[in-house]
């Protein structure tokens, strides 16, 4: 995928800007406060429909205007498209895909982001986890949203029927069963993922460190699985077993017990547990190296890289990483935005493009 050129408009800071992208590494550099981090906002809203900052879209829209606007032309697989979302603030949002009203769900453009919340990936909660690997698996695999989205609900509904003691009748047992199929239809798949994330793991951490240590991942269940090979017969027959075990203390504690709202993924550096063992150095770069290969596993399957977008990544590595780190998007076959507060981490860059933000204004230095 290529990002040739966004047009933002009312969009937090970014009054009315045009920014034109380069394949490989784009760096906007700017003090704090100037909308580095409202641009990047801006390319993952137009990716994923929403905000990675804020739950309430109506904060999006610039102080001074009613709505704004966000249009892209990218490439996929040497097809250009023009995707673009307007937001108003008593209307809601609408996309279009070349000048056409369309659904989200037909991926105008993908995106794989980090932030400097994702330093907590080794040492955050296991929900920080799961949603490394929900979002993940959501942008790969369209019938995962659904089934994502199916068991949020049943589990809703078997947390609300528990917690108002209605456990006895037929519509509960009913529950259970659509509880049980879509449990084991998000395990095996995020089993699946992981597996793929692992090969491909191996390869970006060694690029972004150059030594000799090994990562591997891991899912963990909240239950015993005593079989050496899953599938869905196995997991369904495994988490009946495990509510059936554990009928009672769900009912006295009048909540879900069982299921992947439960598991988590441990990180293992030379076999050791990562949370316990690494340094903050150490959990930052294994946290930079798991979005690469989040990336890289999106290209496998899909058949193309989608956007990596970088906010203040620079000054949470040390120099050695730093520089690794910018070798690798140089070289990258896709396309990266970053944001730095000023050049003095960037070192010599031999094919970047560098553009200065100051108030909301974008201004290019150029390709350096």
């Amino acid at each position: 995928m290529f990002l040739k050129e966004i047009r933002i408009n009312g969009f937090r800071n970014l009054s009315s800007q045009i920014y034109e992208a380069q394949k490989g590494l784009n760096i906007l550099i700017g003090e704090n406060g100037q909308g580095k981090t409202n641009f990047l906002e801006a390319v993952y809203y137009l990716s994923c429909g929403s905000s990675f900052r804020a739950s309430d879209h109506k904060v999006l829209v610039n102080y001074d205007e009613k709505h704004f606007t966000i249009e892209a032309v990218n490439n996929i697989k040497d097809k250009w498209l023009k995707a673009a979302v307007i937001y108003e603030r008593n209307k809601g949002k609408k996309f279009s895909l070349n000048d056409k009203r369309s659904a989200y769900s037909e991926n105008f453009m993908n995106a794989v982001l980090f932030t400097p919340d994702d330093l907590y990936l080794i040492k955050g909660s296991p929900k920080q986890r799961r949603d490394y690997l929900d979002y993940g698996l959501k942008q790969i695999a369209k019938e995962y949203y659904g089934y994502f989205e199916n068991y949020g609900k049943i589990l809703k509904k078997r947390n609300f029927l528990l917690k108002s003691e209605q456990t006895k009748g037929g519509l509960y047992k009913t529950l259970n069963d659509v509880f049980i199929e879509q449990a084991a239809r998000i395990i095996l798949a995020r089993f699946n993922y992981i597996n793929l994330l692992d090969d491909v793991l191996k390869e970006t951490y060694k690029s972004l460190n150059g030594g000799g240590n090994q990562l591997k991942i891991k899912y963990a269940l909240s239950f015993p699985l005593d079989h050496d090979k899953i599938n869905l017969t196995i997991l369904s027959e495994k988490i009946k077993e495990q509510i059936d075990l554990k009928a009672g203390q769900e009912i006295k504690r009048k909540s879900v017990l069982v299921g992947p709202h439960l598991d988590d993924l441990h990180i293992y550096f030379d076999n050791r547990p990562a949370r316990q063992y690494c340094s903050q150095g150490q959990q930052r770069s294994i946290a930079v190296s798991l979005k690469l290969a989040e990336l890289c596993a999106f290209a496998k399957i899909k058949g193309y890289y989608p956007l990596f977008l970088l906010d203040e990544v620079m000054a949470e590595l040390d120099e050695n990483k730093r520089c690794l780190l910018l070798n690798y998007l140089e070289k990258a076959p896709f396309q990266s935005f970053m944001t730095a507060v000023n050049s003095e981490y960037l070192g010599e860059l031999k094919n970047t493009l560098l553009t200065v933000i100051d108030n909301g204004v974008l201004k290019k230095k150029g390709a350096v």
